[in-house]
């Protein structure tokens, strides 16, 4: 099974392809059919206001493929935000209930991010979102890296303004990367196999590579898919993870493309096999 590599087409199409109990960590999140993009979404390949039913039909679907791939002892990382009607709260979890199936479920984590986005007045904001650890059984992998564990993790937002955000381009809500790397840092191994579904402007690839894991990702947007390789092939910046700049020392400061000429790799989704 090839990795390292992003194949632009439908993810459910793609999971169909993988082998049964072949991925490690599953890490994603997906349009939140919230119709919440700033963008002109006329020319995308994919709409984020679904029928209703269609959505959580599409979301089931994406939740059986990813139980068969993923391995026994393996973790599920679901990104959701509550959504808000008419002044009424749509909770994450009542959407994660529509749609876990034969998932259980390990533990939640809060991601609170500094300000919030919901600008209604008559009750308490919105300024958080679920990132629920699913497994396949109660024995899964997992290390807390001699570290004081928490579920609420205090992490902003990639915000404009921020090399991180200039990397995304016109991603509009690229994943922050320190939140990628804690999931992948305590629930896998060197040389495991990361998947993400949804992988957008590449930084669950970022953080797989920069942590010695395997990635294979699928995306719709061919441009999304053009952000991620222009990322994957940057150097990384010194003290953009909380290490001291302008230092030569760090593991952080190499060149992404040094492992191969081929690295990464954008396919088309019929050349996966």
């Amino acid at each position: 099974m090839r990795t390292d590599v992003i194949y632009n087409g439908d993810c459910i199409q793609g999971l169909k392809r993988l082998p049964d109990n072949s991925i490690d960590l599953v890490v994603t999140s997906p349009p939140y059919n919230q119709n919440l993009s700033t963008q002109d979404t006329s020319k995308k390949p994919y709409k984020d206001n679904m029928d209703d039913k269609e959505y959580v039909n599409f979301i089931k679907e994406l939740f059986r493929e990813i139980f068969r791939v993923l391995k026994d002892d393996g973790s599920f990382f679901y990104n959701y935000k509550s959504d808000t009607k008419n002044n009424l709260i749509n909770s994450a979890h009542f959407h994660l209930f529509n749609v876990i199936q034969d998932f259980k479920m390990a533990g939640e984590i809060i991601w609170n991010y500094a300000g919030n986005f919901d600008s209604n007045r008559t009750r308490f904001p919105i300024d958080y979102e679920m990132i629920f650890h699913l497994v396949k059984q109660n024995k899964f992998k997992f290390s807390d890296r001699n570290r004081k564990l928490t579920s609420v993790w205090n992490i902003n937002h990639v915000m404009y303004g921020t090399h991180e955000k200039s990397t995304c381009e016109n991603h509009p809500c690229p994943y922050p990367l320190k939140l990628i790397r804690k999931i992948v840092e305590h629930t896998t191994n060197e040389n495991d196999i990361v998947l993400d579904p949804f992988m957008g402007s590449g930084t669950t690839a970022k953080a797989c590579y920069e942590l010695n894991r395997r990635f294979i990702g699928f995306e719709l947007d061919t441009e999304y898919c053009e952000i991620a390789l222009k990322r994957l092939k940057q150097k990384v910046i010194k003290g953009f993870f909380g290490t001291q700049a302008n230092s030569t020392s760090s593991s952080f400061n190499k060149d992404l493309t040094e492992n191969s000429e081929e690295f990464p790799q954008i396919l088309h989704l019929a050349e996966l096999r």
